[in-house]
């Protein structure tokens, strides 16, 4: 199964690490929102449980760390907004702007 992330409206040449079950699937720096389809980055992550941990980390900024349930979510959107990270949790793939 894979779950598909999306980071979305509030990076601003950011330092951002992603963990799924502990183990770092992503980590890129200088990531920033093109604000003309409110996207940053998207990511995919193999996941073989039904059930996974996944963290998300600004570096020097927000942290937040969520449990998703692979039955009922495909697609979590992360914003950073107003300095509070949100990951935001969907079965079906929200439409870029």
């Amino acid at each position: 199964m894979k779950l598909i992330l999306k980071l979305r409206d509030g990076f601003k040449n950011d330092t951002v690490q992603i963990k799924a079950n502990g183990r770092e699937v992503y980590h890129k720096e200088g990531v920033s929102t093109d604000l003309a389809i409110s996207v940053a980055d998207r990511v995919e992550i193999e996941v073989r449980k039904s059930t996974v941990s996944l963290e998300v980390v600004v570096k020097g900024g927000e942290r937040q760390k969520k449990e998703i349930n692979m039955k009922m979510t495909r697609f979590v959107d992360v914003w950073c907004i107003d300095g509070k990270m949100e990951l935001r949790e969907s079965h079906l793939e929200v439409p870029m702007l």
